[in-house]
């Protein structure tokens, strides 16, 4: 506890260099044996670099800490291990901690490749005993040779050059990474302003007990532009490591955990899903299995709603309340704290987002002052009710005659000569990953279809249009544009505006990339979308249509279209209002905005109830006489 105490005071650091401030966090414990600390360097002058930096520390002699790699595959898939991001990969091994691990390759060049698709790791790799990868065997592989190894004990062991190959009886885990950072306590990687990617590192301390896992995130302006190897291993140097290696980078950089719920939680920023949506699928990841936080908080319970969120716990001691939060790992917003000490907690959280993830701490520190905390995670919803306008089977007008010129995208054009089916259109070679395929469309010549189809059908609105929204779900092969009544609302895989679209525009991709269906339309990804706000202005009572032109791929030969439209109507729900009593102190809350919290002495008459003065949830009594509440 003494060692824990002096790194937790020496790792509020705050650096000023010339033309940088760096900033190394203090280490918060997540779960038994591991610890996680951000670090940032902003930079305050032109030309210099802005770092966001997590790090796990990982105590090797912690009570049910177990190291633990992406498996070899067993079913001959004729390489090393099966494509994985690392969410998946907490999830389906059940790690609580995890990063990318060691680099690999595809037998095409290929470093994204869908999921389940094998790979090959480079150096030498081992998982639970089982050697996953031999190292040194491709000439590729001959730099991949500092290595990390740990016994079934977590004994941990750094070789810096694996060559010829090092003993590995008895060890349990292994991977290895292509540069050394730090040796010995000192910095050794290669320093070049110019060199700046994401960067994933890991290290061990001196006396080998802790093992550092570490990311930093790249290519992306104003957040994080990325690092050299010299930085990377100031980095590690700062947060312990006393010798560390470059592990991977790229778009491959992530770290991620499992939350109080065992779902995986992203908590750096990878530049892959800053660009393409989602986590790069690699061939190799690494990660911990440790047990909760014990003497912490007790039955902590997330409740969810649109705007706002009530988080509840108890604790054995009395303790304060407060709870930290926001849209990453950093939080940036904590509650009030409640200095009150008590045994049972509620916080609410305002003004958040609907839809969104929030990374929330809850904080309880007892009079002799052990801090006891809870990291979890939660998603806000948006209260709606969903009435389909239209599904799959939906009938459409259709035609392959070029329409440029033409203003056929309007409800008051005459579509009677166009022809007529119900969804979906296809035109084979498409594969048959996807259905009900309805109406064969027919190319213009014996084996490529034309670029462009034109698709028109109507849907009666009525109601309301304050707060609602559309969502388009489509299955597209390969690429459209939609319109209502007249009005472009989106592009899907198409060059983006003001690009004009004519009949021969291809489109810009093809859909279902990274999944084994690719280029293909498929059930397990369709393309959905959501409209609200300015660009439903033009949506009228009554009548509307809907007109849709799709488009090829420059290479496709192949067309698949259909689509449901769903209307989500917003809808206010009375949320429930809580006491609770202990020790002369009370607490009222509630999940939900837009309330007044009112209260009353006599329930006799109507007319007794009075707005509590500047009440929002939670809101604190001591020693409260007898009082009714309600919300209004």
């Amino acid at each position: 506890m003494k060692h824990l105490l002096i790194a937790a005071v020496l790792t509020f650091a705050c650096v000023r260099a010339s033309a940088v401030i760096v900033t190394v966090g203090p280490w918060s414990p997540v779960y038994q044996g591991v610890d996680l600390a951000t670090g940032q360097q902003a930079a305050e002058i032109a030309g210099e670099r802005n770092h966001q930096v997590l790090c796990f520390r990982v105590d090797l002699q912690a009570a049910g800490v177990e190291l633990f790699t992406t498996p070899r595959c067993t079913n001959a898939c004729g390489l090393e291990t099966l494509a994985q991001n690392t969410s998946r990969f907490v999830e389906t091994f059940g790690v609580q901690a995890a990063i990318n691990g060691a680099f690999y390759e595809s037998s095409s060049g290929a470093n994204d490749l869908p999921l389940g698709s094998p790979y090959s790791v480079y150096g030498l790799a081992i998982s639970q005993g089982n050697v996953v990868s031999p190292g040194g065997v491709d000439p590729e592989e001959f730099s991949y040779l500092a290595t990390f190894l740990f016994t079934t004990n977590n004994q941990a062991f750094f070789v810096p050059t694996n060559s010829p190959p090092t003993n590995t009886a008895g060890i349990y885990t292994a991977l290895a990474g292509n540069f050394i950072l730090v040796r010995d306590g000192v910095v050794t990687g290669l320093l070049n302003p110019g060199d700046l990617d994401p960067r994933t590192a890991m290290g061990l301390s001196q006396d080998r007990r802790y093992l550092y896992m570490m990311t930093i995130d790249g290519r992306q302006t104003g957040w994080s532009d990325g690092a050299d190897f010299y930085n990377t291993g100031l980095w590690l140097q700062r947060f312990g490591a006393y010798d560390g290696v470059n592990i991977d980078g790229g778009g491959s950089t992530t770290m991620a955990m499992a939350d109080c719920g065992g779902k995986a939680v992203r908590l750096n920023r990878p530049s892959f899903v800053f660009s393409y949506g989602r986590e790069r699928n690699i061939g190799h990841n690494f990660g911990v299995r440790a047990r909760a936080l014990e003497g912490g908080l007790k039955d902590f319970n997330r409740m969810p709603g649109s705007s706002t969120a009530v988080l509840t716990w108890r604790t054995d001691e009395a303790a304060t309340t407060q709870v930290d939060y926001g849209p990453t790992a950093s939080y940036g917003s904590s509650t009030p704290l409640d200095a009150r000490l008590l045994k049972n907690h509620a916080v609410t959280l305002g003004g958040l987002t609907p839809g969104s993830n929030y990374f929330v701490r809850a904080i309880s520190t007892t009079q002799g002052g052990q801090q006891l905390t809870q990291l979890c995670s939660l998603t806000t919803f948006t209260t709606v009710t969903a009435t389909q306008l239209f599904g799959m089977t939906n009938n459409w007008r259709y035609l392959t005659n070029s329409q440029d010129g033409v203003n056929w995208k309007t409800n008051g054009f005459n579509d009677a000569g166009w022809s007529n089916g119900i969804g979906l259109f296809y035109v084979q070679e498409n594969s048959l990953s996807v259905a009900p395929r309805n109406t064969p469309m027919l190319p213009l010549a014996p084996t490529v279809p034309t670029r462009t189809y034109y698709f028109r059908t109507h849907f009666n609105f009525t109601g309301p249009t304050s707060g609602i929204s559309l969502t388009f779900s489509n299955y597209i092969d390969d690429g459209a544009v939609f319109h209502l009544n007249g009005t472009e609302l989106q592009r899907v895989r198409m060059a983006a505006a003001p690009t004009v679209i004519l009949n021969n525009t291809a489109a810009t991709s093809q859909p279902c990339f990274g999944q084994l269906q690719q280029n293909d339309a498929a059930t397990v990804c369709p393309d959905v979308f959501t409209i609200s706000g300015a660009l439903l202005t033009n949506l009228v009572q009554g009548d509307n249509l809907l007109a849709v032109e799709t488009h090829n791929f420059s290479t496709g030969n192949d067309l698949v279209f259909g689509g449901a439209l769903i209307q989500s109507t917003p809808v206010v729900t009375a949320p429930r209002l809580t006491v609770w009593m202990e020790n002369q102190h009370g607490t009222i809350f509630w999940n939900g905005a837009g309330f007044t919290l009112q209260q009353s002495t006599d329930l006799s008459s109507t007319n007794n109830w009075v707005n509590v003065t500047n009440a929002a949830s939670p809101h604190f009594l001591t020693n409260p006489p007898t009082r009714f509440y309600r919300l209004k």
